[in-house]
């Protein structure tokens, strides 16, 4: 598992930095470069000199900025266990996904999560992206600070939420309410469906609440990384409230 560039090989260094096998530089390393590997060395982790096209052979064309960290397998973590947290604090967001298939949509959703700061993305064991070094590396260092969980049954996952409170907010192309609606504090799970076919419907079933993103041009078609960066603003409260006109004076 690979993941080069400064600020997400930086992420990992802060964040986890055990989840590094070792950092391997450039002979052209850029200064940036050369403080995040100064870091991980203070911290124990090895750092070499990367051998003549070694860099070509890990991130092909891609441009590296001069550092590249070899990461252990990311494991996924227990997704009963992020429900539990985000009760036990009476407040967070998690991001359910259902059927993704797409690394680099899991990738842009993990980043996304992060900057936002959800408690969690959880995935499906069957019929789900796995946690890949190209989901990692389209997280854009997301992956070390957002974690992943897995359960077995999304539907019956988010009816548990359900029945303990949380509210849970699906998305659905037409007849959902509007994005003023999303509750932007207390524990909820913003629910996304599949690149193609949406959310199944035991899925929509068990959500709380639906929801529909307006599309002023009249195009229906919405990328799924494009879609929870518009859900997870709204649930943080960033969506302005529509607002009435002033009322006329009797002056």
């Amino acid at each position: 598992m690979v993941v080069y560039g400064i600020h997400p090989v930086s992420e990992f260094i802060t964040v986890r930095p055990k989840q590094i096998r070792h950092i391997l530089l450039d002979r052209r390393t850029p200064p940036g470069a050369i403080d995040a590997a100064r870091r991980a060395a203070g911290l124990g982790i090895p750092v070499r000199e990367a051998a003549a096209g070694e860099f070509e052979e890990l991130v092909g064309p891609a441009n590296a900025q001069g550092i590249v960290a070899i990461l252990r397998p990311m494991e996924p973590v227990d997704g009963d266990d992020l429900i539990d947290s985000v009760l036990a604090a009476g407040e967070g967001l998690l991001v359910a996904l259902d059927s993704i298939q797409d690394p680099q949509n899991l990738g842009s959703i993990l980043r996304t999560a992060a900057f936002f700061g959800a408690a969690g993305v959880i995935i499906t064991k069957d019929r789900s992206v796995r946690l890949t070094s190209s989901a990692v590396r389209a997280s854009a260092g997301g992956a070390a600070r957002v974690p992943v969980g897995e359960v077995t049954n999304l539907a019956r996952a988010l009816g548990r939420c359900v029945d303990a409170g949380m509210t849970v907010v699906g998305t659905v192309v037409s007849r959902g309410r509007p994005l003023s609606e999303v509750p932007a504090g207390g524990p909820r799970v913003i629910v996304l469906g599949s690149e193609g076919a949406g959310m199944r419907r035991l899925v929509s079933e068990s959500c709380s609440m639906l929801v529909t993103i307006p599309s002023p041009g009249g195009f229906e078609s919405l990328n799924v990384g494009v879609t929870a960066g518009i859900m997870l603003c709204a649930a943080s409260g960033q969506v302005p409230q529509a607002s009435r006109p002033p009322e006329p004076s009797e002056d």
